[in-house]
């Protein structure tokens, strides 16, 4: 779609505030440039665009970080459009949040939409996409209220420019499901999934990634709501797409290779989910750029395979793992870095800290009970975790009062 800009010419004011705001931008971006990303001369902007574009699409976000810097830097050397400009950065959020790199991915998103709220018209689709990332990047932070309010507007926007059968709209849709679902409104989350993959799957054909991607969704969903045989015929044929297209071991089927671990873990097949699990980190280990939150999850699932099997060293391990990534990632007070932390408040119970156990557990609980509903199944994981710690703290507290009060002698 062609950018469409005000019917009247900006006055100079504006001019001015947009001025300013793309030369922060252009620093902000290029505070993170890889020393290679330089200029290619001889190589058009857009078409260095298009290079990092494709690289997107594949998830070798490492090479597609270097050719959007690129592009950006031929861009302004060639004195591009601000709509050009603004597009090149745009290309650097979607790298930034697909890396892990949230708070940089929200700052130069967060410019980006300032830019084009002065450029465009107040209604603009291009602001319905900028405002559809930053709820994304929220939604990958844990900030959910933000993420809904961010959402809200691109729907009230995008709605305003296609038709409510448009598989544009639906594209919205599956981002408000995802959000649905990481509230634990799967009601909601359900319908909404099914109206867009309606849509979908009859614009793009029941073989398409990006159907296989919603698929995928889904799937996830469903195992939630504990119908793990839905959920594993789901993921097989999203899986299957997306392997003749990227072949096995490739890094986007990570995701869904997390969830059928899950569903696995949760039957009880440990050796079975601890295989994939092992499949997926050698895949996140061997590309560099993986999306960090993802890697900090299959490490929180690898931490409870452990647990459960009995090897608490291992399940040591790979806590302490998961919750350096997932706090340096997404924060400490993120949902996903919340069940790391469950798993220490686990092996703080095996090793006698029960006291400790119960503070952090509760810290865990609060932390979960301002982002989610309370019927989500990490709040009832949490539950089930802080009230065992409590059982033992006071079972433990009982006994060294008995130890210390006299023996009564007949």
């Amino acid at each position: 779609m062609k950018a469409v800009s005000r019917t009247s010419a900006p006055r100079w004011w504006e001019r001015v505030v947009v001025g300013i705001l793309l030369v922060t931008a252009v620093v902000c971006a290029r505070a993170a440039q890889p020393a290679d990303g330089l200029v290619n001369a001889a190589c058009p902007p857009k078409t260095l665009q298009a290079i990092a574009r494709i690289y997107m699409a594949h998830g070798d976000y490492e090479k597609a970080e270097k050719f959007a810097y690129k592009a950006l830097d031929a861009t302004l050397t060639k004195e591009g459009t601000e709509e050009d400009i603004i597009s090149c950065l745009m290309d650097i959020v979607w790298v930034y949040k697909n890396q892990g790199r949230l708070f940089e991915a929200e700052k130069t998103c967060l410019l980006g939409l300032q830019l084009q709220q002065q450029l465009y018209y107040k209604d603009h689709p291009y602001i319905a996409y900028t405002l559809r990332i930053l709820g994304s990047i929220y939604q990958a932070q844990g900030r959910y209220s933000q993420a809904g309010e961010s959402l809200d507007g691109a729907m009230t926007i995008i709605r305003k420019c296609h038709l409510a059968d448009d598989p544009v709209i639906a594209s919205f849709e599956v981002d408000i499901a995802r959000l649905l679902v990481a509230e634990g409104r799967f009601t909601e989350a359900e319908a909404t999934y099914e109206r867009a993959l309606r849509l979908i799957s009859d614009y793009y054909g029941t073989d398409h990634l990006y159907t296989a991607g919603v698929l995928g969704d889904i799937a996830k969903l469903y195992y939630l709501q504990g119908k793990y045989e839905e959920a594993e015929q789901l993921l097989d044929c999203a899986m299957t797409i997306q392997q003749q297209v990227f072949g096995q071991g490739h890094r986007l089927l990570v995701q869904n290779q997390l969830t059928m671990a899950r569903i696995y873990q949760a039957r009880g097949e440990s050796a079975r989910a601890e295989q994939i699990l092992t499949d997926a980190l050698a895949v996140a280990q061997d590309n560099p750029g993986f999306f960090e939150p993802l890697k900090g999850e299959i490490f929180t699932v690898m931490a409870e395979v452990c647990l459960n099997s009995g090897r608490y060293t291992e399940a040591q391990v790979a806590c302490d793992k998961a919750i350096r990534i997932l706090e340096e990632s997404v924060g400490p007070d993120s949902d996903i870095t919340a069940m790391a932390l469950n798993c220490r408040v686990r092996l703080y119970i095996l090793d006698g800290k029960y006291d400790q156990a119960y503070e952090l557990g509760c810290r865990v609980l609060t932390s979960l009970e301002t982002a989610l509903s309370p019927s989500h199944p990490s709040i009832i994981a949490v539950n089930e975790t802080v009230g065992l710690a409590q059982e033992v703290q006071i079972a433990a507290q009982i006994a060294k009062t008995d130890e210390k009060s006299p023996q009564f002698t007949p």
